[in-house]
């Protein structure tokens, strides 16, 4: 879908869930989508194939204040967070939460992410006294959590994230501007951090390209972050291992906030003119040239997740008015439709061979 080319999106069904503002959007399965609202609500949609959208299940109160982030276990399980200190465990087959995650400080979770590589979740903390922290339980034994750091932040810990094939690698942003790499076979906490990045402002989210970190601001500036050990001064000064620096990245990206950075694209909104751009980007690279646009996004209002579904070719947006809408790319018939077609392309092709085949003299 991020191709070489920018395709045409047209906007399909929207479910309203007004007033409520929608947090975010993960996929269950390629028809599955759940998502957390500003009521507390946890809401599972059908999302078939093309341009559907269908709300299927709605899990009211699912934490005892706002939910602050959710991530997918499995095809019908999910992990969240909330402010009320705990971290659920939720069996969307029988549409109810089937463990509780503590943790000795009971301090307001703010993020979460989940490693299918260990079966882990990690969760960060507010910042309540001089405590704010990153929270590690093991699914398989989650009576009580395997780590806690607590030093490595003074302040919220807005993001934390697992890289994607090192399966002890973790990452933790907060608004104090720093981002920390931690080895979590470590239990001690300062041999656990191997690499502390200040980025300068406080962060909105960070992750891996790769081997390397990226993060992004609250003030929307972003830079790319090379692995290095904290330890040795001195790598960090060659010239390999030097950031990439983007700075404010508004006027160069065509925006006025950056929703997201995603798996091959970068998410950008402009509340002013109601545009909502996703820019295909790989590692360094960010292909203005080819950005997707989808016309009207949510108005005037605030856009705060994005899906891309590149098996069916949708995105999927969640906003600040309610609603969450399916976008559809132009020509595409979606992946069930597909499957019909040429169903029905090799019935004809059969039956006309068996036309041949058989036709008489």
């Amino acid at each position: 879908m991020f191709s070489n080319k920018s395709p045409k999106f047209t906007r399909g069904k929207s479910v309203g869930c007004s007033p409520e503002y929608v947090y975010t959007l993960d996929a269950l399965t390629p028809s599955r989508v759940v998502s957390s609202l500003s009521d507390r609500s946890l809401r599972v949609f059908d999302t078939g194939s093309g341009a559907n959208i269908t709300e299927i299940a709605k899990l009211s109160n699912a934490h005892k204040s706002n939910i602050t982030g959710v991530s997918v276990v499995d095809n019908s399980t999910a992990v969240t967070a909330g402010e009320d200190g705990v971290a659920k465990v939720w069996d969307f087959r029988q549409n109810k939460a089937t463990r509780e995650l503590s943790q000795s400080a009971n301090l307001p979770l703010l993020s979460i992410a989940y490693s299918k590589l260990t079966n882990t979740v990690a969760s960060g903390t507010e910042l309540v006294g001089q405590d704010a922290g990153v929270v590690l339980w093991d699914l398989r034994n989650a009576r009580k959590p395997v780590r806690e750091y607590i030093d490595s932040h003074n302040d919220d810990v807005t993001c934390v994230a697992f890289h994607p094939t090192n399966a002890h690698s973790l990452l933790s942003g907060a608004t104090d501007g720093l981002v920390t790499r931690y080895n979590t076979t470590i239990s001690g906490e300062d041999d656990a951090v191997v690499q502390v990045v200040n980025h300068g402002a406080s962060i909105h989210c960070t992750g891996f390209f790769g081997n390397d970190i990226y993060a992004l601001s609250h003030m929307e500036t972003f830079s790319i972050y090379r692995p290095t050990d904290k330890d040795d001064e001195a790598e960090e000064d060659k010239p390999e291992n030097q950031a990439t620096v983007f700075g404010d990245v508004r006027e160069a990206w065509g925006c006025e906030y950056v929703v997201d950075i995603g798996k091959g694209y970068v998410a950008v909104g402009s509340n002013s003119d109601a545009k909502l751009s996703l820019i295909p980007m790989k590692g360094e690279k960010v292909f203005l040239q080819h950005r997707i646009e989808l016309p009207g996004a949510h108005g005037e209002e605030v856009v705060r997740c994005v899906l891309v579904d590149e098996r069916n070719s949708r995105i999927f947006t969640g906003g600040e008015d309610g609603n969450v809408s399916v976008w559809q790319m132009e020509g595409h018939l979606g992946e069930a439709d597909s499957e019909w077609s040429e169903i029905g392309n090799d019935r004809q092709k059969r039956k006309k061979q068996r036309e041949k085949r058989f036709k008489p003299y």
